[in-house]
């Protein structure tokens, strides 16, 4: 198993999450929209909704079951954490 995603990865979550992407918030190809998904290093699938995007609050949620995975100080921490934006 990895430890980090490819710093490509790293920095397109960056960019994607901090400049709140509409079309990343808003298009889902997997059923109903939750907001931003998010891949995990161990196999999980998660999302940060559109909300807490533009509060710069970082917390992630079960894409099945939308509970809450974690909540993270700064998005450095959730990408340290092992998220990112799913491609």
């Amino acid at each position: 198993m990895h430890t980090a995603w490819r710093k490509d990865q790293q920095e397109l979550t960056r960019q994607i999450i901090s400049r709140v992407d509409i079309i990343a918030f808003s298009i889902s190809l997997i059923g109903r929209n939750k907001g931003c998904y998010l891949d995990h290093l161990d196999g999980r699938f998660g999302y940060i909704t559109l909300e807490d995007a533009l509060a710069n609050r970082y917390r992630v949620f079960n894409y099945e079951t939308d509970e809450l995975e974690g909540t993270y100080e700064s998005l450095d921490a959730l990408i340290e954490a092992g998220w990112k934006v799913s491609t």
